[in-house]
């Protein structure tokens, strides 16, 4: 992952994040090659091993259902809102829809979230 302090010009970033087998070319950076990180894992939760609470927002996880760890509470897209999240991707107004349907549920997802949050001081 790179910060403002990796030094990694912004364009330089967006395109290693676009690079993608068979359409864009891998992107050098630093003498290291980068693709996008979809293609090792959406999520890319293993990168906080060890953190207490974290916290993941993938809005596609109805296509690649897995298992949760213990501790772990899926926030999921209710049926409706899949359907359009796999609307044309091209279609703008399929993206304005997913977007009022994400938009809906963000307050009952807050609730929760709310629910099951337990801050470091009541861990003990």
């Amino acid at each position: 992952m790179w910060d403002a302090a990796a030094g990694v010009p912004l364009v330089r970033a967006v395109a290693a994040s676009s690079a993608f087998p068979g359409a864009e070319p891998p992107v050098t950076v630093d003498g290291r090659r980068y693709l996008d990180g979809a293609l090792r894992d959406g999520t890319n939760t293993d990168l906080a091993t060890g953190a207490h609470t974290v916290v993941v927002i993938d809005p596609l996880a109805h296509r690649h259902p897995r298992s949760t760890t213990d501790g772990a509470h899926l926030v999921a897209a209710d049926p409706g809102t899949a359907r359009l999240l796999d609307a044309e991707r091209s279609d703008p107004e399929a993206w304005t829809a997913a977007y009022q349907a994400g938009k809906a549920r963000a307050g009952a997802a807050a609730e929760e979230l709310r629910a099951r949050w337990r801050p470091a001081t009541d861990r003990g």
